[in-house]
């Protein structure tokens, strides 16, 4: 039995599965974005009105067109971000480790004295900070050094308080190395540069729901929005925005295409 047609002029959009970014001087994918929300594609013109002595419209003459496509990553997507701010992430190896600085707050047992650093500091600091009930800074210095009555100590990432700190935790500003993270650095002299995209999109057929097929949203040369906000909370999500450029290198001068499959 033949299959059933797929009405590719006619279709319901399900969803867009994929949104990739290509490198236009490599080939290859830089990014791959998936759990897209709230995706649109947007298709503008500018004109421009010729009038008579009267100011009635004789004519429009189109001058200008566009086409930009937005969106939003439910998750945080640092390859995303990197791409944003003309940047790359950069991913930590036991060759090439990464810097990192952090204020910790170290519970501090009442027995032994000690806590536990999730880090081993470069550099032991100076001094660290005594931490209230309410888990902020009461104003307490404790300087780093040996004698064990008066001044806190620091042994790999091993700290020991001397017995007159009553306190439940220490706050420990440091710095240190780690080969298992990754960084995405945002610089004044840093912008975003051309890519393609290519969207991915599921669809279903008008008359029968069970018959799906795969489109995809070419954009073969496009600029990202470098003005990004994210909101750093559970709901929060990942917006972004690219805006195709017209290819003066290119017969055709295509802005986008879409193309629907029966695969």
């Amino acid at each position: 039995m033949a299959e059933p047609a797929f009405n590719a002029k006619n279709y319901v959009i399900d969803k867009v599965r994929r949104v990739t970014e290509v490198d236009l001087e490599t080939g290859a994918p830089n990014w791959t974005a998936t759990s897209i929300e709230d995706p649109q594609i947007e298709f503008t013109g500018e004109t421009t009105d010729k009038t008579d002595a009267q100011g009635v419209l004789l004519t429009r003459i189109d001058t200008a067109k566009g086409v930009n496509f937005s969106g939003a990553v439910s998750t945080m997507n640092l390859q995303l971000l990197g791409s944003q701010l003309g940047t790359k992430m950069e991913a930590a190896t036991d060759e090439n480790k990464l810097t990192g600085e952090d204020f910790e707050l170290v519970k501090i047992d009442p027995t032994t004295h000690k806590g536990t650093l999730r880090h081993t500091p470069k550099v032991n600091p100076a001094a660290v900070y005594g931490i209230g009930e309410d888990k902020n800074t009461d104003g307490q210095v404790i300087e780093v050094g040996v004698e064990v009555e008066t001044k806190a100590q620091i042994s790999e990432n091993t700290i020991t308080m001397p017995e007159s700190y009553k306190g439940a935790y220490v706050g420990v500003l440091y710095t240190y190395e780690t080969e298992a993270a990754v960084r995405v650095v945002d610089g004044s002299e840093n912008f975003s540069v051309a890519a393609k995209y290519i969207i991915s999109i599921l669809a279903s057929d008008l008359c029968n729901p069970n018959l799906k097929r795969i489109g995809t949203i070419v954009f073969p040369k496009a600029k990202i929005d470098n003005n990004v906000t994210i909101g750093l909370t559970p709901e929060g999500n990942h917006p972004f925005s690219f805006s195709a450029l017209k290819d003066y290198c290119s017969e055709d001068e295509q802005l986008c295409y879409i193309l629907y499959d029966k695969q």
